[in-house]
């Protein structure tokens, strides 16, 4: 594909976010390179298979997350999505409201994928 344009970022952004809470690990395959690194807002730090896992197995259960704001800027080889989500997280002490400011940084070749991701806690967006 090359260089993806803004639109195609913040759609892979959108399904991704809903692979996430139906827990489709074959889509988040698809949309997640093999060597992934992925920081949540609490700071842990997973791999692509680590990532997956928690979500089949259940030890995680994302029951919405969605982008409030998001822009698209390319650089390189790669694009990175600045933005804001909401996401209400299942745990086993109960349902975890959150909001954070994240970076999504998708490698455009040979195709768009979630190559890092970052985030922090944060404000209302």
């Amino acid at each position: 594909m090359g260089q993806s344009s803004a639109a195609t970022i913040l759609e892979l952004e959108d399904r991704r976010f809903r692979a996430m809470v139906a827990r489709d690990a074959a889509a988040l395959d698809r949309l997640l390179v093999d060597d992934l690194h992925f920081t949540h807002s609490n700071g842990a730090v997973e791999d692509k298979a680590e990532f997956i896992q928690k979500l089949t197995a259940g030890e995680r259960q994302y029951l919405r997350y969605e982008a409030a704001r998001c822009e698209v800027r390319r650089e390189g080889g790669f694009s990175f999505a600045f933005g804001k989500a909401e996401a209400d997280i299942g745990r086993a002490v109960g349902t975890i409201r959150t909001r954070m400011a994240y970076t999504a940084v998708y490698r455009d070749a040979p195709e768009p994928r979630l190559f890092a991701w970052h985030s922090a806690k944060s404000s209302p967006a």
